[in-house]
């Protein structure tokens, strides 16, 4: 009976590893929003490539970026909004969100944008690792807003979540990923 049991969990771990990780992805179908929102934290600019074609696609007339500001002057939401004009997005349709250190600050900023701008609608673009605790954080934030959820692609070299615990910078991923959902839901700092 303990072999039958061993034998069991050594085959399915990897089928529980794998669905562990694709719980951590939301993808929404898609419908008109007022406005693409590229969460900040990317330094390959996946997210911002994604609300780009987004734009593009017609899902919404606005797009929003979002970054910090580090010692030296330069600010990671600037460089992601010239990223989103230099893809054709117009730069009045582009507005920059900033001192958003973490998701929740993001959330906080989003809303009162939101509000102020009288947009009711957002897509989120983040990744797709990040995209469940994202929509999580930002629909607590601002419950009276509807939000579609639009994650980048997950496949390398970001992330993947088929085999993940195989691939080295995806165990840091993900791992990070269940921590700081823990953290979430315990209301920690992020």
């Amino acid at each position: 009976m303990l072999f039958a049991l061993l034998l069991s969990a050594y085959f399915l771990t990897p089928f529980l590893l794998n669905e562990a990780a694709e719980g951590l992805i939301r993808e929404d179908e898609l419908v008109k929003a007022d406005v693409i929102v590229a969460l900040g934290g990317d330094p390959r600019c996946n997210r911002e490539r994604r609300a780009a074609e987004l734009y593009h696609q017609g899902w919404a007339n606005n797009v929003v970026v979002s970054g910090i500001e580090y010692a030296w002057g330069f600010h990671t939401g600037e460089a992601a909004r010239r990223y989103v004009v230099s893809l054709g997005v117009p730069e009045s349709n582009v507005s920059m969100i900033s001192d958003t250190l973490n998701t929740r600050a993001e959330a906080g900023i989003l809303q009162k944008l939101m509000q102020e701008r009288g947009w009711s609608s957002a897509i989120i673009v983040t990744s797709a690792f990040h995209s469940r605790r994202a929509m999580y954080t930002i629909e607590k934030a601002a419950p009276g807003l509807a939000f579609r959820s639009a994650p980048v692609p997950a496949n390398a070299p970001e992330w993947e979540p088929h085999r993940w615990w195989s691939r080295r910078d995806d165990v840091f991923v993900t791992a990070r990923e269940f921590i700081s959902w823990a953290n979430t839901l315990a209301n920690g700092w992020q």
